[in-house]
């Protein structure tokens, strides 16, 4: 039932609260996962690498119900090799003035910014290292 044209950035963040019951955001993933089935679902592979670490992987069940969303027909998995090398240059001024960000993060910040990707909104739980540039392309922060 997709709704736009546009895509729904998620962050790994959401992923791990929406898939174990104990993360402090459990809750709120469950209550915001319905956006999932209203936009195109738009995964940079940074994501997929994080998300799906030995933890995540050895629960067949959450794999499973993972599996669904990345093979959904609604979901884009995105390349991210056109951002890497700016992405990595960020996280070193990042570093520098003294507010960390990690790698993945630089990568969805670069996608956001990027005019080619179509994004109405994403879906986060650290809307702090992405309300600026979010709100600068119009990017609703779910």
């Amino acid at each position: 039932m997709i709704n736009s044209t546009k895509g729904l950035l998620v962050d790994t963040g959401f992923f791990y609260a929406f898939y174990d019951e104990r993360d402090a955001y459990h809750n709120d993933a469950r209550k915001k996962a319905e956006w999932l089935d209203f936009f195109p679902i738009v995964l940079p592979w940074p994501v997929l690498y994080e998300t799906v670490n030995t933890r995540f992987s050895r629960r067949t069940n959450v794999m499973n119900q993972f599996h669904l969303i990345v093979s959904s027909p609604s979901a884009i998995l995105l390349d991210d090799s056109p951002y890497r090398g700016g992405a990595y240059q960020a996280v070193l001024r990042h570093t520098r003035s003294g507010s960390p960000l990690s790698l993945v993060d630089a990568i969805l910040r670069a996608v956001i910014e990027d005019a080619n990707v179509a994004l109405e909104a994403m879906l986060t739980f650290n809307a702090r290292d992405f309300a600026d540039v979010c709100a600068r392309y119009s990017v609703e922060v779910l």
